[in-house]
């Protein structure tokens, strides 16, 4: 009986709806911008007024406002530059300018061209240039500006990498979130799931290009990240660099999964997706937050027929052991001829030692 409750809250969790508590949508707040007149372009200058960190990897230019804020952007690039490169494998390139903005206004209005209205970052990577929206701009739950920089600094490097040739946009996108450490494993369950599109791009498709439609496109830059991250914890820490490095010198997607993996692209393409979509992903229910609660409170209830019927097993054998024992009386103290019957007691006889004699002093 117990084997078949456990069966039914096994089947109970599994068919549950995985619950309301499910994290926020990803957002695709940084973007890479193609702009091969950048290679000639003159260099851009800070406004009047804003101050100016200077770096071996960076020149940091703020607001007055934000004066500690490009102190502290400052020390983070020039460690997190030549991390990066490492980690893709090339050289860190020249000093990038990377300006906060204390304005929407500013944002939109100092860069070369055109940024998308959501955007937290933007990166022109034949420029080198970089630019941030200011904190004040924004909510205190969107991901550290550092992790933001990161982002565009990877599209800087690979840019500069591949310039004048565009870099790939799966390697492109993917390389930057996984860096960045924008990359968990809640992005998999979540693609596994079907959260961000029930049909997933091939890997040539997302070597093309990427959709124009925001939601298919939030599942192209989740596919990339889910991508880039399976290559490099399945075939090691020198697949990505190794990657980078075969495409930057002109080697089509093929040759450069093959030098890096041993299998081509057809090979990779249909394991990855098969690891997706094979996941055990069912077992995701089983952690909601109100699944869990549910399942608590289920739990609960089962338990307290549990209890209730063990108690009324115990009650049922005191009932039989109380009988026996009126029986064992009766047949004891039963009617003697010339005698009355002994009263009966109301409570069964308790039987016990005498207490010892305590020892003399």
């Amino acid at each position: 009986m117990s084997r078949l409750w456990t069966l039914f809250v096994v089947l109970f969790f599994w068919l549950a709806p995985a619950g309301t508590a499910q994290a926020g949508e990803m957002s695709i707040r940084s973007t890479e911008a193609r702009d091969l007149d950048g290679l000639f372009a003159p260099a851009v200058d800070a406004p009047d007024g804003w101050n100016t960190e200077h770096g071996v990897y960076a020149r940091i230019h703020t607001h007055p406002d934000d004066a500690r804020l490009a102190l502290r952007l400052a020390r983070h690039a020039e460690t997190a530059v030549p991390r990066l490169a490492e980690a893709l494998g090339v050289a860190p390139g020249s000093t990038i300018d990377i300006f906060v903005a204390p304005t929407q206004e500013r944002f939109m209005k100092m860069q070369p061209g055109q940024p998308p209205q959501w955007a937290d970052g933007t990166a022109w990577p034949t420029r080198g240039l970089i630019y941030l929206r200011s904190p004040r701009l924004r909510n205190g739950t969107d991901e550290p500006l550092e992790q933001v920089l990161d982002h565009e600094l990877v599209h800087i490097i690979l840019g500069r990498t591949f310039a004048p040739r565009p870099v790939p946009h799966w390697l492109q996108e993917g390389a930057a979130q996984l860096l960045a450490r924008q990359f968990t494993p809640e992005l998999t369950e979540r693609l596994a799931a079907g959260q961000l599109g029930d049909s997933l791009f091939s890997l040539d498709s997302l070597t093309r290009s990427f959709p124009n439609d925001p939601v298919r496109a939030r599942l192209a830059y989740a596919q990339s990240a889910d991508l880039v991250a399976y290559l490099q914890n399945t075939y090691g820490e020198d697949t990505l660099p190794t990657l980078t490095l075969a495409l930057a010198q002109g080697a089509d997607v093929d040759e450069a999964l093959l030098a890096a993996t041993g299998k081509d692209a057809l090979a990779l393409d249909g394991e990855w997706r098969a690891r997706i979509s094979k996941s055990p992903m069912w077992l995701g229910p089983l952690v909601a937050d109100t699944t869990l609660l549910g399942g608590a409170g289920l739990m609960l209830v089962f338990g307290a027929f549990g209890v209730r019927r063990r108690r009324q097993r115990v009650l049922a054998r005191w009932e039989h052991e109380e009988r026996v024992q009126n029986a064992v009386y009766d047949a004891l103290a039963g009617e003697w001829p010339g005698r009355s019957p002994l009263p009966r007691p109301t409570q069964p006889p308790r039987f016990s030692h005498p207490e010892p004699d305590l020892l003399p002093t």
